[in-house]
């Protein structure tokens, strides 16, 4: 893969424009074909701030990155250090242009918002345990809910933005409860309170998770399809939730797995 492409890590990408897109359309149904340029934008400043953020850690994590990710492309000296510095500041600040160009106010905000959270976390708050999985967390979700303010209609996708959120920071926790042994320079939640601790409180963030997902039905914003879509998706959170006792690998790979169902449950919320 060309250096400079896996730097962007493009899977993250596509991912985070496909949140943009699923978000659209929970916001305004079927016409947001009608607004594919405005959708459009969105995406690509998705795209921008997400690139900000993982060149940055590649830039910052570079010293460390010769021992544990030396195939990396700046590691591997295939791009320097000033040439990443470079574009993270460029995809950071052309982040703010594009949206305060072509976006709301409100939607410009969420992006500088998350900008600075960004910043905040590859400066402080990966170090810090679950002050930092939670800053994940909320920038995960603030994709989701992009796409609400883009259209002044975010009463939808804050529903989506708490779930993505809450399911987020209940994987990170498994995460780290998978990588305790080899987290030597974080002081991380399993690590400073216990590992059973760590999955005790992600189980409490999978059955809110489980809970806050029928307020949409039962609220009367999404359909019947939704709900079966989503009851196949608590299943697997469920799941989730016992296997994480057993293997946290398998734990956060089941956990991944339902994240993404709970996507395809909004997807058929914002369809039907």
């Amino acid at each position: 893969m060309n250096p400079a492409l896996r730097l962007f890590r493009p899977v993250n990408a596509i991912m985070a424009v496909l949140g943009t897109f699923i978000s659209s359309l929970v916001a305004i149904g079927s016409n947001m074909l009608n607004h594919i340029f405005l959708i459009s934008i969105a995406s690509l400043v998705v795209f921008l701030v997400l690139t900000g953020g993982n060149v940055m850690n590649d830039v910052l994590d570079s010293e460390n990155d010769r021992v544990n990710h030396p195939e990396r492309p700046i590691p591997s000296g295939k791009i320097t250090v000033r040439q990443g510095t470079y574009i993270y500041v460029i995809s950071y600040v052309l982040s703010i242009v594009v949206a305060l160009i072509f976006l709301n106010l409100y939607a410009a905000a969420i992006v500088v918002a998350a900008d600075l959270l960004l910043i905040l976390y590859e400066t402080k708050g990966k170090y810090r345990g679950l002050s930092g999985n939670i800053i994940i967390s909320i920038l995960i979700g603030s994709i989701f809910l992009f796409g609400g303010v883009i259209f002044m209609k975010p009463e939808k996708t804050f529903l989506l933005m708490a779930l993505a959120s809450l399911s987020n920071l209940s994987r990170e926790l498994i995460k780290d409860v998978q990588d305790v042994e080899g987290d030597v320079d974080r002081i991380t939640f399993p690590k400073k309170y216990g590992i059973k601790n760590a999955l005790n409180l992600s189980s409490f963030l999978i059955i809110t998770t489980i809970g806050v997902s029928f307020v949409p039905y039962v609220a009367g914003l999404f359909s019947y399809q939704y709900l079966i879509a989503v009851i196949v998706c608590d299943i697997c959170f469920a799941a989730t939730l016992v296997t994480q006792y057993k293997s946290a690998r398998e734990g956060q790979k089941l956990s991944k797995v339902s994240m993404i169902l709970g996507l395809v449950s909004f997807t058929v919320g914002g369809i039907f």
